[in-house]
């Protein structure tokens, strides 16, 4: 396996990567796509399609060995370690400079901890404060996330029990969810939210959330919690982030408005995300 790195002049997250690499043992060409800028626009016009840009440009580093394409710190690291076993769980991020988002723990396949463990320990140390995001599931392993700090949860709520199963293939338990609020709630800059995404429909088609789901998450957070006064923030993806917008345009702001006055209904603070 030849691997080749594409990097920019002073990059935390290639930095990083090539730790990685040393660690493993693994050798590999560099290509830094100032110096070296003709083999780097060879290389992007030839995979344009598998390269994506962030508002400030393409995002470094970029990993290629000969079978695959990688682009960002936490998903090359993701296939180091497991090949595309955490493609499910470790995205891109929507964070830039010294933030890293796109890594879902309550989504790691079982047998996978150690390895997401590693993942998010090697980001940290590496200089990047990292932004996990939870549905509820797997407290235990996010308890284990929390020892480091520079790790920060969002809990992103999608609905009630059957919106979440539909639509993040599983949903957690109130024993499960509450621990993870406790969780949350104790981590600094920690965010609970509803977070609007596109819902499946049994007819094959997408929408967003409607009220009754809006209303369902709420009391599903707040019988969780006994606690009304919980801080509670109404977001919705957008088509800037790395969730699949499933064709829908985006969220009209009026929407939120909707949404907000549905989970006051059990959470008295909800409000939406500045």
């Amino acid at each position: 396996m030849s691997i080749t790195l594409y990097t920019a002049p002073d990059c935390i997250r290639c930095k990083i990567v090539k730790n990685f690499l040393a660690e493993r043992g693994l050798d590999y060409d560099t290509i830094d796509f100032k110096a070296d800028a003709q083999a780097f626009n060879t290389f992007y016009r030839t995979n344009r399609k598998s390269i994506y840009r962030n508002p400030e440009g393409v995002e470094f580093p970029l990993f290629d060995d000969g079978k695959v394409i990688k682009q960002g710190s936490g998903e090359i690291l993701a296939y180091l370690l497991s090949g595309q076993v955490l493609e499910s769980c470790v995205t891109r991020s929507d964070m830039l400079h010294g933030k890293i988002s796109g890594i879902y723990p309550s989504q790691c396949p079982d047998g996978q901890e150690e390895n997401m463990l590693t993942l998010v320990d090697r980001l940290a140390k590496g200089g990047l404060q990292v932004w996990l995001q939870v549905d509820g599931r797997k407290p235990a392993l996010l308890q284990n996330f929390l020892c480091n700090k520079d790790v920060r949860v969002i809990l992103n709520v999608v609905g009630g029990n059957a919106s979440t199963e539909r639509t993040l293939g599983g949903a957690p338990t109130k024993s499960e969810l509450a621990e993870t609020i406790d969780l949350v709630r104790n981590t600094p800059e920690g965010i609970i939210r509803f977070f609007a995404v596109p819902q499946s429909r049994e007819d094959g088609t997408w929408s967003w959330p409607d009220r009754s789901e809006a209303v369902a998450a709420a009391q599903m957070v707040a019988e969780a919690c006994n606690l009304p006064t919980l801080p509670y923030s109404i977001d919705a993806v957008t088509p800037e982030m790395a969730w699949d917008m499933r064709g829908l345009e985006a969220l009209p702001e009026q929407t939120l408005l909707i949404y907000r006055s549905a989970s006051r209904q059990f959470l008295f603070k909800a409000d939406i995300a500045k």
